[in-house]
């Protein structure tokens, strides 16, 4: 009997069909049977079925050492599971008292104004807010949620960011305000000195400026004498940035421009300004904060100057100008700027009336050059008795030639002797300025001496 194209493809059709649930019957029964007999059923039908107990993984060599240790290296090295965190709980969250925030089990919407909740239980909090004079912005603005998680979080406070990273998202980084950074900002945390609620300090510091840096740098000022007027009134931040900047210091200017904010007057219009000074050097000689020297110097005067000027005075001058061997520079100049060559004080001889007696207010007749002091004597050292600059004979013949002396009859026996054997070097009531016991040996001068 013929079967048309159509019998046979329905045909082929159920057969098929029948295979299909024969395997899948098969697979059932081995499903409930032991681990043997299905070991057996899947092999009828599968090639490469592994062995009861086996694995895919490569054989292992058995019995060596190089086997061992790769063993163990391999469960020595496996990484320990993270810990779970542990998330810190809201308390009304953890009793399931959604009433406790929200207007019932089933609303989202609060009871109060935002904030006014976190009030009805922060009791403390709200306290200290209500007079304080800074408060945080979104505080205050019952914005607590831009910082706290109101169910849980993994974080202390249930902070929805640790520690910078929160404060990050709303303010800018300042350690990236240049490179010199405030160490105890950088290892730190912004809470450490500022109070993320209220305070009533500028700048929501938790205490004044300048409790807060005392609390690292009381050795600033501890048991000295002299302090820096900003210092002592805590101000501190005149001078300095508080978290980063580009000057060494923590300064907000250079040195130079900081001093001047105060001291502008110390140079200002003088002709002659003293070098440290002018390179804005002011911390070569002065300590900044506090010291126990006057006018907050480092050193004494003496060691100060010396520092710079350590020719002054030398061992190997015979004399030496007393302020010079006492170390009080500043009796004759001024540190740091004046109108005077040499930065003194006043010009000479008046400088030189504040310790010597002047002989120049009274006298009848004065050496021409007695106006200037520095042109005879050196203000400091000299190798020469009285700070001569030289010896008195050569000194005397700078200005007086020896044809002329040698004309004049009395110098007949003065040659080689000293020219105030006679004279007075500075000022007298003769018109050459001799000396009353020279005078005694003129004829008809004696009378002219006064009694």
């Amino acid at each position: 009997m013929k079967f048309s194209t159509r019998q046979i493809n329905l045909r082929s059709r159920w057969a098929r069909a029948l295979a299909v649930s024969g395997v899948l019957l098969g697979v059932l029964l081995v499903a409930g049977c032991r681990t043997e007999t299905k070991q057996k059923w899947l092999n009828v039908f599968f090639d490469g079925v592994p062995q009861p107990g086996a694995t895919n993984a490569s054989a292992a060599v058995v019995g060596t050492v190089a086997s061992t240790n790769a063993t163990s290296q391999t469960a020595s090295t496996t990484p320990a599971p993270p810990a779970r965190p542990v998330m810190q709980i809201h308390p009304p969250y953890a009793q399931r008292n959604c009433t406790a925030c929200h207007e019932s089990q089933f609303s989202q919407k609060m009871q109060g104004k935002p904030g006014e909740v976190c009030f009805n239980c922060h009791v403390e909090l709200k306290n200290k807010f209500t007079p304080a004079k800074v408060k945080h912005q979104p505080v205050a603005e019952g914005d607590c949620k831009s910082c706290h998680a109101p169910h849980q979080s993994v974080n202390k406070k249930l902070l929805v960011t640790k520690g910078n990273a929160l404060c990050l998202t709303c303010h800018d980084d300042p350690l990236a305000a240049g490179k010199i950074k405030h160490q105890a900002v950088e290892a730190g945390e912004c809470l450490d000195c500022h109070s993320p609620h209220a305070t009533n300090f500028k700048g929501l510091l938790k205490n004044s400026v300048k409790v807060t840096c005392a609390e690292c740098h009381d050795e600033l000022t501890a048991k000295k004498r002299f302090v820096h007027q900003p210092v002592g009134d805590g101000d501190c931040l005149e001078c300095h940035t508080p978290h980063a900047g580009k000057i060494k210091g923590l300064l907000k200017k250079p040195v130079k421009a900081t001093c001047a904010s105060c001291h502008e007057e110390l140079t200002a219009k003088k002709k002659f300004v003293h070098q440290p000074v002018g390179d804005g050097d002011c911390l070569a000689c002065h300590n900044p904060h506090a010291t126990n020297i006057k006018s907050l110097l480092k050193k004494s005067v003496k060691d100060t100057c010396a520092d710079c000027h350590d020719d002054l005075p030398s061992k190997k001058f015979k004399s030496i100008h007393q302020p010079v061997g006492d170390g009080d520079c500043l009796a004759c100049h001024n540190p740091h700027a004046t109108d005077k060559k040499a930065l003194v004080k006043k010009s000479a001889p008046a400088l030189c009336w504040d310790c010597h007696d002047n002989f120049l207010e009274k006298a009848k007749f004065k050496h021409d050059v007695v106006d200037d002091c520095t042109g005879c004597h050196k203000p400091h050292q000299s190798m020469e008795k009285f700070l001569l600059a030289k010896d008195l004979v050569k000194l005397c013949g700078e200005c007086h030639d020896d044809k002329d002396l040698k004309a004049v009859k009395g110098h007949a026996t003065a040659e080689g002797k000293a020219c105030t054997v006679c004279h007075d070097p500075h000022v007298g009531k003769d018109k050459f300025l001799l000396k009353p016991s020279a005078l005694n040996r003129v004829p008809g001068k004696e009378a002219v001496l006064p009694k």
